[in-house]
């Protein structure tokens, strides 16, 4: 137990500390050490304190012999003896504790440079992380561009996902931004990566993307999905013209309830003359109309069926546009290609029948992606769900970054972040415990 504390000293290396335990527990050491002072005086008035209590804290230090490494201060809570001080109790310091050297040893942001540019990158850290964001993308490029450049990161890809979202708002001076986002949707364990992300949105640029592609990778591509945007359909034909092409069905379902709030909008500037108001019997079950029928309860029904007979037309238009939304919807249930479609000509004849302008424009819609909305049946039901999630992460990059003015940093960062896997090791969480005694 000696020699073991002894060895735990020497690699922790700190002057005014001794060490109480050294444990291991699932590949981690352990180890719980205190300070040596046993005479402290209060640092408003000057007594003698007093030892009333100790307070572990966990602190993660330099990892020792390959395997991760925690220290359990175990700090002492000082009290001054004079009840008119009004410093009362107090612990040792973590950041330096008259160099003690935990700060120091706890992690590397020790490394980082001080040197301050623009913004600091990190908040209200100290000073060793406030740093400005050309000495932070320095760091990233050199560390990170070259696995982003790795061919091998777009190997083995049968599926495409793409997505615009806005890379700059628009101002004074200029108009709104998008990026396209080319994420690689095929079926494997784990999230799906980002590919690329290129500045634009329409059919060309997706077009030369694809094109700086090899003729091995472009003829492994199978499948591609994509939302009701017929310049992504173009690109597709024209590059990849082997692809099956599928509709994402979570923007069908959108497209059929938006016209159900387009038909509840009309008629409730028709009725009253203005928009939806609180006691306005429509407006009271706008949530309710955009609900799938199957996720109703009977008090939900009964309040969206009370709504429609107080606020409806007389022939019943917004019912109607209800139920082929409804109806488009189960069409996905439906199982199979030749079931689908016999159900997708039933309810387009349905719509043509209705005289609804609404329902007349999605119908429209519909027949034009006729072709990439059965694909959902042959694919065994491909998605655009992932690469919707990928543009979630996307949004949250920018707006932790506040923000981006170079396109290059920007691509760099979000491809680092979910278009490459890290082999990193997961750190062990530090659990609120002392560590055990190794006899």
């Amino acid at each position: 137990m000696e020699r073991e504390r002894s060895a735990a000293a020497v690699m922790l290396g700190m002057a005014g500390f001794v060490v109480l335990a050294v444990s291991e527990h699932d590949g981690e050491l352990e180890q719980a050490v205190e300070t040596t002072a046993d005479l402290v005086g209060c640092p408003r008035c000057g007594a003698v304190a007093q030892l009333p209590d100790r307070r572990p804290s966990w602190v993660r230090d330099l990892p020792s012999g390959g395997r991760p490494v925690t220290v359990v201060w175990v700090k002492r809570v000082w009290r001054c003896r004079h009840a008119w001080c009004p410093t009362r109790t107090w612990t040792p310091d973590l950041v330096g504790d008259r160099g003690s050297g935990v700060a120091d040893r706890a992690g590397p942001r020790r490394d980082l440079p001080t040197r301050r540019t623009g913004r600091d990158v990190g908040g209200g850290g100290g000073p060793g992380v406030r740093i400005g964001w050309r000495t932070a993308m320095v760091a990233v490029r050199e560390h990170g561009q070259p696995r982003v450049d790795d061919p091998a990161r777009l190997a083995d890809v049968d599926t495409l996902g793409m997505d615009e979202t806005a890379f700059q708002a628009a101002s004074a001076r200029r108009a709104t931004s998008f990026v396209t986002g080319i994420v690689d949707l095929t079926r494997r364990p784990g999230r799906a990566r980002l590919l690329d992300v290129v500045a634009g949105r329409s059919a060309s640029v997706l077009i030369s993307w694809i094109s700086e592609r090899d003729a091995g990778w472009r003829a492994g591509i199978v499948t591609a999905a994509l939302d009701p945007y017929h310049g992504y359909a173009s690109a597709l034909r024209t590059a990849l013209p082997d692809a099956v092409r599928v509709l994402d069905a979570f923007h069908v379902v959108r497209l059929s309830f938006a016209a159900v709030d387009e038909v509840r909008r009309s008629i409730q500037r028709q009725d009253t003359g203005h928009r939806g108001r609180r006691d306005d019997p429509l407006y009271g079950i706008r949530r309710l109309l955009r609900r799938g029928h199957d996720h109703h309860c009977e008090r939900s029904w009964e309040r969206l069926l009370a709504g429609l007979e107080a606020g409806d037309t007389g022939d019943e238009q917004l019912t109607r546009t209800w139920v082929a939304a409804q109806d488009l919807r189960l069409i996905y249930h439906s199982g199979n290609r030749a079931r689908a479609e016999g159900l997708l000509y039933r309810w387009l004849t349905y719509c043509a029948d209705a005289g609804i302008p609404e329902l007349t424009r999605l119908a429209h819609t519909i027949d034009s992606w006729h072709t990439e909305l059965l694909a959902y049946f042959d694919t065994g039901g491909v998605s655009n769900g992932p690469t919707e999630a990928t543009n979630l992460l996307i949004k949250k990059i920018k707006r932790v970054g506040h923000g981006f003015r170079n396109f290059d940093n920007y691509r760099l960062r979000l491809l680092l972040h979910c278009g490459v896997d890290w082999d990193t090791i997961r750190a062990t969480p530090i659990r609120g415990r002392l560590p055990r005694s190794v006899a």
